[in-house]
């Protein structure tokens, strides 16, 4: 009953501790009945039952004592780990960028620290808001066909030690990059004002800012749309935890849209401030420049796009081939 230890210790892997017991005896109860209903304790038998009953994550969850929520229990658990990760990035980047920006612009000691706890309450009140909210509109639209996608992709090659080689997403590599999306959407909000070239003139600290901030400011709403879609997608990933068709086309629309959101905003040189395009003039051929480094950004982002686009459909064409 190797196999059946195997489908079990999958399944309790995400229940609170305080309810592994009863969804445990639930479990094998569910187990046991199947197999005495066919009559036959063969391997092969037992290898029938566990497939007929899908998803060992589902079936457990299913035992779980469900009162009225505003997120369910098929979702919690990732929602949890999102919540702790956004709120903790969003806390921390906030803080680094009122320090940063304490450093180059200086000011009073005790305005740094009234900021700074205003800024990071603030921060952490709004992700906790966003991504509940975000969680809560899956959880009465998306649940039930996300469930049905987990349920008819899954097989016994997915339980821990599993006979068929598999191409899950990596939990560290999700996170980080939901680590990096939520820093970017501080940066981009909050302190884009401090993107520039910092330099020492005659003893003094100077700085000339990137960014033309009324031209950059009339892109935000749309950078901000799709880093949230970004985070909505590295939440799915841990909800489904392995490429699969839906993923990968969501992937591929995903980076579609990013790709033309860039190409639009470096198709519009009035983003970069005036000063620093003088400056760019004054040494070389500021336009041929310009269009240049432009280019070669679009380039290699379309080339990252492509790739990882690939390699979503690559994985999700590798999982598919699973036994009967």
């Amino acid at each position: 009953m190797e196999l059946q230890e195997r489908y079990i210790a999958a399944g309790l892997k995400h229940i609170p501790p305080t309810e592994k017991a009863e969804v445990e005896k639930a479990m094998r109860r569910i187990i046991a009945e199947r197999l005495e209903g066919r009559g036959d304790p063969s391997e092969e038998t037992e290898r029938e039952v566990l497939r007929g009953l899908g998803s060992p994550r589902l079936l457990a969850e299913k035992q779980l004592r469900e009162p009225p929520h505003l997120i369910g229990p098929e979702l919690y658990g990732t929602y949890l780990l999102i919540v702790k990760i956004v709120m903790t990035v969003a806390v921390i980047g906030t803080l680094i960028g009122n320090t940063v920006d304490f450093i180059v612009n200086g000011g009073g000691l005790l305005g740094y620290f009234a900021q700074s706890f205003a800024t990071a309450l603030s921060a952490a009140i709004g992700a906790f808001g966003w991504v509940t909210l975000v969680f809560a509109i899956m959880e009465r639209t998306a649940k039930e066909k996300i469930l049905t996608e987990i349920q008819e992709d899954w097989s016994l090659a997915d339980l821990p030690e599993k006979e068929v080689p598999q191409k899950p997403f990596s939990r560290v590599g999700v996170i980080i990059g939901i680590i990096f999306t939520v820093l970017f959407l501080i940066l981009v909000n909050q302190y884009s004002q401090l993107l520039g070239f910092y330099y020492t003139l005659d003893g003094s600290r100077e700085m000339i800012p990137m960014l033309n901030q009324e031209v950059f400011r009339s892109y935000l709403p749309y950078i901000n749309g799709m880093l949230v879609l970004q985070l909505l997608f590295s939440a799915s990933k841990l909800v489904f935890r392995k490429w699969t068709y839906p993923v990968a086309t969501a992937n591929l629309i995903l980076n579609v849209l990013s790709f033309v959101l860039l190409w639009f905003i470096l198709q519009d040189t009035a983003v970069l401030n005036p000063e620093l395009v003088a400056k760019i003039a004054e040494a070389t051929d500021g336009q041929r420049v310009l269009n240049t480094a432009f280019n070669s950004i679009k380039a290699v982002f379309l080339f990252i796009f492509l790739l990882d686009s690939f390699e979503g459909f690559r994985d999700a064409y590798k999982n598919s081939k699973k036994p009967a």
